[in-house]
């Protein structure tokens, strides 16, 4: 107020100095300074003086040579912008500009922060987000810059008008003379531009001859020319505009003076794929990487980490699980230095410049507005076929919506069909070029067998079905196994009944151990048995005691090894038995990999297993995801899998995923993998479809969560439509909308190019009546399909039954049914004849319409069904309509002679000169007797439902009565005149639809979340977040659950144990039986039920849910007790005692329990509750002890 009082007692035009300028700023913002909050950073202010003199800023433009991609010749030059560049010759090293956030949590952010802009959202063009907006929920575009500098008492004009000058920048014209005079030139500059302009001659000169010599076609677009016109050509330039396929088996020549010094050197010759990516890493371009296993897509993520360290920016590497975010970290620690790692339950070196993390990491950070994203140049998804995870793929379609524009992606991916649509949408959601490389065949090809042998003297018994150089399948060899194994089952065995499906578990293990034994002679380990049951896996390779399969120099190693790992343990975990008998089994050369193992030795096995010490690995299918583990052969105990709900076969993608395990790039020539075939061998069209299936799509698993909605609320930066709009489940709509938008433009013409009727009877009725008709004509649809459509009204639909039909020819006449048959009902019309020259649509689209009104009108025309006036007059049809063409069904009856019937029927087709009408006339005579004793059967409409819709008709129909433009003269032409322009009408408003946020597919769920939210007072009426909201977005799972439960104070009652112990039940999956839980423990377990249940009530309103059936089992309170102990100090090997779960299983719930309560802490903080704030940080240093929070071996 000091400045502006100061600024409005200065006259106009007065010059205003340095010094004066420099006291006033000083005089008028000294004071304010002095009052900050102490939890912001605001850094070290710059001297006054400083402002004054604004440095030369560097030249950000560049001329870059254009090269074609396959031979690397010039092509031509172009300038572009170099914002690295630019930013560094600045001495910049942020990207974004925006104030930082607190101090204390710069790199993960804070749930109550804003989060940057999300790439693309503001890319669209006006009209779009016209037609989008309609029906929008809350604008999260609309601009508070205004109000809150009316709330400082800052008017706008001095954001265009520098103080003392009488006009400001909006306001200034160009004067062209004196423009001129200032800005002449002298005759050395002529000179010297006229130089500079002769050398680009030259140079288009030299390109042109150039290109004339390679004899390649100019295209207007230059990325183009990196195409290979093969591949181009695959793609439909309709559907794909964002994605750009390379061919990865063409060579890239030159390619080391196309980029001329790598950032990173690496020690092997690079793939065409690779260089390929590299070049287009150089040029900040976004990648998708679809490989094979061991292909080497890493290298394109390294040599990324490294480009990013050599701009001074920032890159992050997600991964879908942490096992492999640990392993990552140690590679790329070795390699880069300065690597960190950020999990769940690891944070390490947060500030480095390649940050590893989870995926789901990576989608906090960014709703809540972490500062690293200002730096990040880079994303790596690696894995990200992820995406079509039912549970977690979600998570990835949230982050690529929402990452700023600056940052670029690289996805990596195994292979599988859709690559190309999956780039279209995220460079259609980031409006930015997504480039595909996908490679046609992996680098160690593999071989497929079939193993038919029980024992020693049966363990040559494998046959090949694929070899390494053919793709087909050999039935043959396949016939010869069905043999062997028929040969099998002729000796005499210790188990009974011809149908066993399973071995009894002796001739299992005599099985495994004479397979293994076979394998070690023919030189085919290590191997990796996938055996996809936890309990199966236990249980057999711990009854291999009598197969050893290490040396004694190996055992030395190993035991070394577990000794130096398990000495890092409490002293009373390094007794637990699972981890004697896997430190036996090790020993053996045997180890097992499942998520019931410890995280420890889990990771002593890997490590094992990388140095050639294991040779058999008993794994689940999560071994093979992302975890860089290959080996020479891998084995399938069986190719059926149980999903939770059925068993069926595996499908094609999982079978590639883990048997792409098999061959190590250099090492081996060929990867085996072998099915083994215990009881009988599987079907021949179950193998091929599960070894030579086409890879699978990617779907997407979106949804609208609560804990999305309320962060982007909170984040104000996209609307929520927006970001359900941009989801993978409307790719397709987002496609379609390109050529709806164009037809959109091509109907408003049509539109305005029909005049609507002049007529002073028609131009005010005739659009009412056109639009009562179509609603009487929908209503009647859904009236045929729940009233006459109801089982007991098609009960009665028999021969003989009356009814009334509508058809094209026949509007509203009287039929009597002859026979019914599958979905058909042959009927009998009465008619005059006229309606055979009823006029039918000339195939223009407007007729469609005008028929249908045509139809309403003569069926609301009359109570009663058509017939011919007199009886002289009347013809009848035979035809079959189905159940929608029947409009009324009527009580009375007919008497029929079906064979009669049918007789005359037959007759009447074949032989219509020798036609008998008398029994016809018969018919006819009594369906004119008993006309005028008709009733309908509402009767049936039972439901409000039902009732409603019979109500409608009636309404509908007293309006198209009592309309009276029917009266018109021109009724005709004026109806005609009126459906073409009308249907032009509708079908725009239906085009309308499709481009708004109603369609989305998810719209319906976002609106019933959003009444949740409204109801538990998580928002107000305009959709702004209150306390409970803004607590909320600190949680990342039961978001309303754990919030409800803060707000009922339901924490502060009871002991921290309590409350670790009762918060388990939202993290514990696993079945179990029900734990002895003390009186307290069940008073909690009671309480927290109830306030959960607040929340089911409320999605039963809003129709989320149906019934409150079994939503206590999203609750599984099988581990509380074991928690609860463990929480009070208990020894591991003592909660061990009060329940059969596995150890690893425990590890991973209490790991994931300590994610929460370090939320739940951060709720604390946002509501102010210091007491409550340490009361969660004392429940998770309870738990954070010993061996379930033992470091990770990859981090040390």
């Amino acid at each position: 107020n000091e400045y502006k009082s100061y600024l409005s007692s200065m006259s106009d035009g007065l010059f205003v100095t340095a010094d004066t300028w420099r006291e006033a700023v000083e005089e008028a913002i000294g004071e304010a300074l002095s009052y900050h909050y102490d939890d912001v950073y605001v850094g070290e202010l710059p001297p006054l003086d400083g402002l004054l003199h604004v440095p030369r800023t560097a030249n950000p433009f560049t001329i870059k040579p254009v090269r074609y991609n396959k031979n690397g010749k010039l092509v031509s030059y172009k300038e572009v912008y170099d914002e690295l560049a630019s930013i560094k010759d600045r001495g910049v090293k942020s990207m974004v500009s925006r104030p930082l956030a607190c101090k204390t949590d710069r790199s993960m952010g804070d749930p109550a922060g804003r989060m940057f802009p999300p790439g693309g959202s503001r890319g669209d063009t006006e009209e779009e987000t016209e037609e989008e907006g309609r029906g929008s929920s809350r604008s999260s575009f609309e601009s508070d810059d205004s109000a809150n500098l009316d709330a400082l008492g800052v008017s706008l004009p001095y954001l265009t008008t520098a103080p003392g000058l009488p006009y400001g920048v909006d306001e200034f014209q160009l004067n062209t003379e004196e423009e001129e005079e200032e800005f002449s030139f002298s005759e050395d500059d002529i000179a010297e531009l006229e130089d500079i302009n002769k050398i680009l001659e030259r140079l288009d000169e030299i390109a042109a001859k150039q290109h004339d010599n390679d004899d390649i076609a100019r295209t207007e677009h230059l990325e183009l020319l990196l195409i290979d016109s093969d591949e181009e050509d695959g793609l439909d330039e309709a559907r794909y505009q964002w994605a750009i396929p390379l061919d990865a088996e063409s060579k890239v020549p030159d390619f080391y003076n196309k980029i001329g010094k790598l950032a990173y050197e690496f020690k092997f010759e690079l793939d065409p794929f690779q260089k390929q990516a590299i070049l287009k890493l150089h040029d900040h371009e976004n990648v998708m990487v679809a490989a094979h296993t061991s292909a080497g897509k890493t290298v394109v993520a390294e040599y990324a980490i490294a480009l990013a360290k050599h701009h001074m920016t920032k890159v992050i590497y997600t991964s879908p699980i942490k096992a492999l975010s640990n392993q990552k970290f140690r590679d790329f620690k070795s390699k880069f230095g300065d690597v960190g790692l950020l999990t769940g339950d690891i944070q390490r070196d947060k500030d480095a410049q390649c940050l590893i993390m989870t995926t789901e990491i990576l989608r906090s950070m960014l709703y809540n507005g972490s500062d690293t994203t200002r730096d990040l140049e880079w994303v790596i998804f690696d894995e990200v076929h992820y995406i079509d995870n039912a549970e977690r793929g979600v998570v990835w379609e949230e982050v690529l919506i929402m990452l700023p524009d600056h940052v670029s992606v690289i996805l990596l991916s195994a292979t599988v069909n859709n690559v190309a649509d999956f780039a279209e949408w995220v460079g259609n959601t980031k409006k930015k070029k997504v480039y595909v490389i996908k490679t046609l065949k992996r680098p160690v090809p593999l071989e497929h067998y079939i193993y038919t042998g029980s024992s020693d003297k049966t363990s040559d018994q494998l046959f090949k079905v694929i070899s390494a150089d053919s793709k087909n399948f050999d039935t043959n060899v396949l016939e010869k196994a069905k043999e062997a194994m028929k040969k099998r089952k002729k000796k005499p065995q210790k188990e009974t009944g011809p149908q066993q499906q399973f071995l009894s578990d002796g001739a299992e293990r005599n099985l495994i151990i004479s397979f293994v034994r076979m394998l070690e002679r023919i030189d085919k380990l290590p191997v990796v048995m996938f055996i996809l049951s936890k309990a199966r896996i236990n249980k057999l390779a711990f009854s291999l005691t009598a197969l050893d399969l290490t040396t004694a120099k190996e055992k030395g190693k190993i035991q070394m090894f577990i000794n130096g790992c398990v000495g890092r343990l409490h002293p009373p975990d390094r007794d637990l038995p699972q981890i004697k008998k896997l430190s036996l089994l090790l020993c053996q050369g045997i180890a097992i990999h499942h998520s019931g193992i410890l995280p420890l030795f889990k990771e002593v096995t890997e490590l094992l297993f990388e140095e050639g010490l294991i040779k058999l690995l008993f794994a689940t299918e999560t071994f093979a995801i992302g975890i860089n583990m290959p080996t020479r052969t891998v084995v399938f105990d069986g190719i059926e899998k149980y999903d939770g709900t059925c068993t069926r076969t595996l499908q094609s993608s999982e079978y590639i995923q883990m048997a792409g395990r098999a061959g190590r790039r250099g090492l081996d020539d060929t990867g085996t993998v072998i099915i083994l075939a215990k009881t009988k061998v599987p079907d021949y069209n179950d193998l091929r479809a599960t070894m030579q299936g086409k890879a699978t799509d990617l779907n997407s698993h979106f949804k609208p969560t609560y804990n999305m909605i309320l962060s982007v609320l909170k984040g104000n930066e996209i609307q929520v439509e927006e970001v359900l709009k941009r989801s993978f489940a409307e790719y397709d709509a987002q496609i379609k909308s390109r050529s709806q938008r164009k037809e959109k433009k091509k109907l408003e013409a049509e539109l305005s190019k029909v005049k609507k009727v002049s007529c002073f009877k028609c131009t005010d009725n005739i659009d009412a009546l056109y639009d009562s008709c179509l609603r009487f004509q929908q209503l009647h649809k859904a009236y045929r399909k729940q009233v006459i459509g109801a089982p007991r009204v098609k009960k009665q639909l028999t021969p003989g039954r009356l009814i009334a039909i509508s058809t094209a020819h026949f509007p509203n006449h009287l039929a009597v049914i002859t026979r019914v048959t599958d979905r058909q009902y042959h009927v009998i019309v009465l008619h005059d004849g006229d309606e055979e020259n009823a006029e039918i649509g000339n195939g223009e689209p407007w007729m469609k319409s005008y028929e249908t009104i045509l139809m309403v009108l003569r069926f609301t025309s009359t109570e009663d069904c058509f017939l011919p006036q007199s009886r002289e007059q009347r013809k009848f049809t035979p035809i079959s309509v189905s159940l929608e063409a029947i409009t009324r069904v009527y009580q009375q009856r007919v008497e029929l002679n079906e064979k009669e019937i049918s007789k005359s029927l037959q007759q009447l087709k074949y032989a219509p000169d020798n036609f008998d009408s008398s029994l016809i006339d018969i018919l006819t005579n009594r369906m004119y007797d008993v006309h005028s004793k008709l009733s309908l059967t509402n009767y049936y409409a039972t439901s409000i439902e039902q009732m409603d819709i019979i109500d409608g008709l009636d309404k509908e129909k007293n309006r198209i009565l009592g309309n009276s433009c029917s009266y018109c003269q021109k009724f005709s032409e004026h109806l005609r005149q009126t459906c073409q322009r009308l249907s032009v009408r509708d079908e725009l408003k239906n085009i309308e639809f499709k481009l708004s946020y109603q369609s989305l597919m998810y719209m319906p769920e976002f609106e019933k979340r959003i009444h949740v939210l409204q109801r538990l007072n998580y928002l107000d009426h305009s959709n702004l977040l209150k306390l409970k909201g803004k607590a909320a977005c600190a949680m990342s799972t039961s978001e309303l659950v754990i919030t409800e439960l803060v707000f009922d104070n339901f924490f502060r009652k009871r002991p921290v144990e309590e409350t670790a112990a009762v918060l388990s039940c939202m993290v514990f999956t696993q079945r179990c039986p029900a734990p002895n839980l003390t009186p307290e423990l069940e008073e909690d377990k009671k309480q927290f039920l109830n306030i959960a249940y607040n929340i089911v009530e409320a999605e039963i309103e809003a129709g989320l849910r149906t019934n409150d059936a079994d939503w206590r089992e999203e609750f599984n309170f099988g581990l509380v007790e074991v928690v609860y102990y463990w929480a009070k100090g208990k020894a591991f090997s003592e909660i061990m005692e009060y329940t059969k779960v596995d150890e690893g299983t425990i590890v991973r719930c209490i790991t994931r329990l300590d994610e929460v309560l370090r939320c739940i802490k951060d709720v604390a903080r946002i509501v102010g509750d210091v007491d409550f704030e340490a009361k969660m940080n004392t429940a998770s240093t309870c738990i954070r002890r010993d061996i379930v929070f033992a470091a990770s071996l990859y981090v040390q």
